[in-house]
């Protein structure tokens, strides 16, 4: 019988690569500092004699795990599942694992019990907040960055868009249009991310001279049954009393005021207007197509998953809050009403 191969060990790595055990060390966790060529160099070395690093034995020298928590409201909404995507990417690309989980239907119990048992698997998390937002960071004793949400009285890390800015956006673009009664959907006032679009919702008729009474609220969670029976709602109103256009304040909940309007036989720009926000795939292809406030989905994932790894090298970034660039895109259901 032959002789077994023996194991392969960093330090013949670093000898077929002609570099120090220390540099091999660098590459294989992801750390910087490292020149492109010698990087390069170094995995080569690591293909050629099909070493597998020992995770265990690094975790207990280095005392990371090298994984990430990911937490996420649901896993229904095409805005989560673009975020996820955009971090994993990247924290793939620096040799980190990614545990992701939904807290849809969670109690504040559910989060001590995911605290608990898998603060010791994670180096750091990575949120997106529900709404509202239940979740007790200060119980996460590790880095951590939020994304499409910040605390005011939190000094951590957020990567968001300008909620207030893109809500006003998409409400001017009804008054621009002539519309003087506009509905609202979901959000709670004063309550973080769907808090803030109302405020800007609200600025907007006040610089626009128009009276606050204007705006019909229905708040809500950020799901489609909020949507669906909000726009059920202003359907049954009076046609002189219902809205003229309408503020969905998320993908999901403008899906089920789509939804409630096909049922009726009726299309967003016709009988009522809709915007909403996120470019999700219904508003896109819908006829006629959803105007919408676009945020770089993606690029929030990436960026959030970029700022917890320098976290976890010890850095300090800034700025602590990153705000990303949005873009509303004119599309055809906000009808244009003449006159007063």
């Amino acid at each position: 019988m032959g002789k077994e191969q023996k194991d392969i060990t960093i330090k013949d790595v670093a000898k077929r690569a002609g570099v120090a055990i220390s540099t091999v060390s660098r590459v294989l966790n992801g750390l910087d500092k490292v020149r492109p060529e010698t990087r390069e160099r170094v995995w080569e070395a690591v293909r050629e004699l099909g070493y597998v690093q020992n995770s265990l034995a690094v975790s207990m020298v280095t005392g990371q795990t090298k994984s990430v928590m990911m937490v996420v409201p649901d896993f229904t909404n095409d805005f989560n599942g673009a975020v996820i995507q955009g971090a994993e990417e990247y924290l793939k690309e620096q040799g980190y694992t990614v545990l992701i989980f939904s807290t849809r239907g969670f109690s504040g119990g559910d989060f001590e019990t995911l605290y608990r048992r898998f603060s010791k698997l994670a180096d750091g998390m990575l949120a997106v907040p529900g709404s509202p937002d239940t979740m007790d960071y200060g119980k996460w004793k590790k880095p951590f960055v939020l994304i499409d949400g910040y605390r005011r009285d939190s000094d951590g890390y957020s990567v968001e868009i300008d909620n207030e800015e893109g809500a006003y956006l998409l409400t001017e673009e009804l008054i621009r249009n002539g519309h003087r009664r506009i509905g609202l959907v979901g959000g709670m006032p004063g309550v973080s991310l769907g808090g803030r679009r109302i405020d800007g919702c609200r600025q907007a008729l006040r610089d626009y001279g128009l009276p606050e009474e204007s705006l019909l609220l229905v708040p809500g969670p950020h799901f489609e049954e909020t949507g669906y029976r909000a726009m059920t709602s202003f359907l049954d109103m009076p046609e002189g009393l219902r809205p003229t256009g309408v503020v969905a304040i998320n993908n999901l909940t403008c899906i089920g005021c789509m939804k409630a309007l096909l049922e009726r036989g009726m299309k967003p720009g016709r009988e009522i207007s809709l915007v909403g926000f996120d470019d999700h795939l219904p508003a896109r292809y819908s006829d006629p197509a959803v105007t919408v406030l676009s945020r770089p989905t993606i690029a929030m994932g990436r960026e959030g998953a970029r700022l917890l790894v320098r976290l976890l090298r010890g850095e300090a970034p800034k700025p602590r809050r990153v705000v990303m660039e949005t873009k509303l895109l004119r599309r055809q259901s906000v009808k244009y009403l003449a006159g007063p």
